[in-house]
């Protein structure tokens, strides 16, 4: 009997071909292949006939390769990849095939042998990572054989069940269009952030691999040599670029199992009827965690049940509705409730767009609401905290710094493209947290419903998907419209990012919380979320979010409040403000109005002007010309302040030859300080410690001359004759330094520094401020530093008001 051997050879390298394929390439007497497949096993087919043809004669190589073999010749009818799958394997046992009512087959004597190769999806898997490593449906975009109507009924099917799907023949010169119906069903149903891979040329020549998401996945190359593999839910990809869908196996060996619902004690301890056994929970770290979690378990292995639940999350991440919410704040109060209960707890927001930043001991840059926190927690902060800080330097583009240090500015489109570096650091930062913490709070930024923005989201609910932490939604009740914020938020949500959600906070509300009740049945009723607590205002504890955004909403204020008994200090309010927290000890001082300066008029009323710091000090400065602030300024009589940029402003000049902030090379100063800046492309970040020198000490008589802070600039300051020297740092980030710092006029009303937090050092802001309540007649202050602390305070405020026993069972915490 002759034989025809239908033989995978793999994706196309002679490495990759099984040790059956070679065999049987051997024992052929005649190969017959499409010309390319042929040319990748070019040094097997020496001495042998060849018979090749081109693309779109599939039917004719098979049929061929069938009459040969039915000569009594031995023939390898050769196939890329598997034969069986997408392969000439079924076509020839289709020709083969007797027919009812025909004479006997030409071909009835010939044993046909399928010899199985590396498939391609096989083959991009491994280029990608372990993409396949659960469920999985393949799907061919060509319609040359199948109607379009079936694919994309298949393609939705796939989508709604969650398979992992690799998509061969997604796209040539004559069908473009199908890929982009396919993004579209998959996005529907999955949300634009699902890894996805692309990989061209798997294991053979000119291979190419592009890791990507749903989102972004249209803006790469895709041809008819690409193989498209597109995640479910649970695939991630690894810190070192890699997609892996997890099959459910925990890294300790066990299996990741879930229920549908937990297991009830019956009598003697016994599992209730249907029920389990309980399990011990494992504690990770300080503090107990339990294992019974709300969140879906990541699949079944072999053997596994429907009633198996996974591991806790061992995080929870609180998102909102929209900016200045009260996120930061929250996730600081909950920092320290785990801390009080015994659990190792860090903070982390991935992404955080704000101009108020923090210096972290080894020197790296994080906004300052996750130092805040980190404090909250009883840690050191650190930048994998706070892995991408978007300082805003113009209306369309911002400073990025990744884990700490500068990376370059960038508009949003540039950006944009940068995202999928950034979230890699992201997911980096996260892993390396959670190593080292038992349990993470994570915090959103802005709203989770700014569908507009869902494409490129780092920020908020796919990275809590990547954590697989359940999500706690928080709406900011004195705005108005709570109850429109809850729904409209959770209604414009996909559904894999709705069921993240686990719960609402109603936060900031002044009353009788039991007038909320209707509106609180209604909305659980519709959504299905149910609202863990309304919690009233809370104002002991101020944590910037966005900063632009909660200064704009920021009032000065009242006049009863700024009365004849209070020191009225002014900061101007310049438009790319940076770090305005260094003012927060100034207005929690119970004898003194803050007013951020919007008009020069105001300027005149105050007894202390400051200038602050700022992103963008010539910009800043300039504004200061053009509004009419520097006039004025030069012109006010009494004591003035400079930080930072603001100490920059102060001087005779400030210049850019290397273009560091922008276009301006140079903008003439206020000439209040004898001092000149020039712009470096190098950014100081350090926690200080410094000493008061002669010239500063002469503002805080009997203060002791050491003080702390932080620096956060990109400028250098030369002092002339006529200014003396502000302080002597004597180390940054820890090592000595032995610099001098900022400048005091020669009749000492005017000085500056680069040391932000200058003010919150209890005894030198007390001296200072006591020449100024001097002068104006008012009682001087006791040096006395805050006895209470407000992480603890509003801990016993989140528990009185929040239904917490449900929170921490959300979150998988016993």
């Amino acid at each position: 009997m002759s034989k025809l051997f239908v033989v995978g050879i793999g994706p196309g390298g002679l490495n990759h071909m099984t040790f059956e394929a070679h065999q049987a390439i051997e024992q052929a007497e005649v190969v017959v292949g499409y010309q390319t497949y042929l040319e990748f096993i070019e040094p097997l087919l020496a001495g042998k006939e060849v018979v090749s043809s081109g693309m779109m004669r599939e039917v004719e190589r098979c049929q061929q390769a069938l009459a040969i073999a039915a000569e009594g010749k031995t023939v390898a009818l050769v196939s890329s990849g598997d034969a069986g799958i997408y392969g000439m394997a079924g076509l020839a046992l289709e020709l083969a095939e007797p027919k009812l009512d025909a004479p006997p087959s030409p071909y009835r004597d010939v044993e046909i042998v399928v010899v199985p190769g590396v498939s391609a999806v096989q083959a991009a898997a491994s280029v990608l990572g372990a993409p396949l490593m659960h469920d999985f449906a393949v799907i061919s975009l060509s319609d040359l054989m199948t109607p379009i109507d079936l694919i994309r009924k298949r393609l939705r099917a796939a989508a709604e069940a969650d398979f992992v799907v690799a998509l061969y023949n997604p796209r040539s010169k004559g069908r473009v269009t199908q890929i982009e119906e396919a993004a579209a069903i998959f996005i529907e149903a999955r949300g634009p952030q699902v890894p996805v891979g692309i990989v061209r040329n798997a294991c053979r020549s000119g291979e190419s691999r592009i890791v990507t998401t749903l989102g972004e996945m249209l803006n790469h190359p895709i041809d008819m040599f690409s193989i498209v593999i597109i995640g479910n839910a649970a695939t991630r990809i690894s810190a070192d670029g890699r997609i892996i869908t997890p099959r459910g196996y925990e890294p300790d060996g066990s299996r990741n199992r879930r229920r549908t619902a937990p297991a009830v004690a019956a009598e003697g301890g016994q599992a209730a009827e249907g029920g389990q056994a309980p399990v011990e929970p494992v504690p990770a770290g300080s503090g107990s965690l339990s294992s019974p979690s709300p969140l879906a378990g990541e699949g079944r292995g072999e053997g596994e049940d429907a009633s198996s639940s996974p591991a806790a999350p061992h995080a929870v991440m609180f998102c909102g509705t929209g900016s200045d919410v009260g996120k930061s704040v929250l996730s600081a109060g909950f920092c320290r409730l785990l801390k009080r209960r015994g659990i190792s707890v860090a903070p982390f927001k991935s992404q955080n767009m704000a101009l108020n930043s923090a210096v972290t001991p080894e020197g790296g840059e994080i906004g300052r609401a996750q130092a805040v926190q980190a404090e909250a927690c009883g840690i050191a902060p650190h930048t994998d905290m706070n892995p991408i800080l978007l300082k805003p330097n113009s209306d369309t583009g911002s400073q990025v710094i990744v884990q700490g240090k500068p990376v370059g500015n960038m508009a949003v489109k540039e950006y944009n493209a940068y995202k999928p570096q950034a979230f890699e650091k992201v997911r980096e930062s996260f892993e390396r947290l959670k190593s080292r913490y038992s349990f993470i709070v994570m915090e959103g930024a802005g709203s989770i419903a700014e569908i507009n923005l869902r494409a490129h989201d780092i920020a908020n609910l796919k990275v809590a998907a990547m954590a697989q932490a359940p999500a706690i939604l928080i709406a900011d009740i004195d705005r108005g419209g709570v109850f429109a914020q809850i729904v409209g938020t959770l209604e414009l949500l996909t559904p894999e990012e709705k069921a993240l959600v686990k719960g609402v906070i109603i936060n900031k509300f002044r009353g009788d919380a039991s007038l909320l009740t209707p509106g609180i049945r209604q909305v659980e009723e519709r959504t299905g979320v149910p609202v863990l607590g309304v919690l009233p205002w809370f104002k002991e504890l101020g944590i910037a979010e966005e900063d632009s955004v909660a200064l704009q909403r920021r009032g000065n204020p009242t006049p009863q409040a700024a009365a004849a008994g209070k020191l009225k200090v002014g900061v101007i309010k310049l438009p790319r403000i940076s770090n305005y927290t260094d003012f927060a000890a100034l207005e929690a001082e119970p004898d003194l109005a803050l007013f951020y300066l919007e008009d020069p008029s105001q300027v005149f009323s105050m007894d202390l002007l400051v200038l602050p710091g700022t992103k963008s000090t010539l910009a800043d400065l300039e504004f200061l010309h053009c509004k009419g602030f520097a006039e004025v300024i030069r012109a006010f009589r009494g004591p003035i302040v400079g930080i930072c940029g603001g100490f920059q402003m102060l001087g005779n000049l400030v210049r850019d030859p290397e273009h560091v902030e922008g276009t301006l090379v140079r903008v003439a100063g206020l000439e209040l300080l004898d001092v000149e800046t020039v712009m470096l492309g190098v950014k100081e970040t350090h926690l200080v410690e410094a000493e008061l020198l002669p010239a500063a000490r002469e503002l805080v008589p009997g203060c002791a001359p050491a003080l702390t802070g932080y620096e956060i600039h990109m400028g250098e300051t030369s002092l002339g004759a006529a200014a003396r020297p502000f302080a002597m740092l004597g180390s940054r980030s820890g090592e000595a330094a032995g610099v001098t710092d900022g400048a005091v006029s020669a009749d000492g009303r005017v000085f500056g520094t680069y040391l932000h937090g200058i003010f919150d050092n209890h005894a030198f802001r007390t001296a200072y401020l006591n020449r100024l309540r001097r002068k104006k007649g008012l009682p001087e202050q006791d040096v006395v530093a805050a006895q209470v602390d407000p992480f603890d305070q509003l801990a016993e405020h989140m528990e009185r008001h929040l239904d917490l026993e449900r929170i921490l069972a959300i979150c998988g915490v016993n």
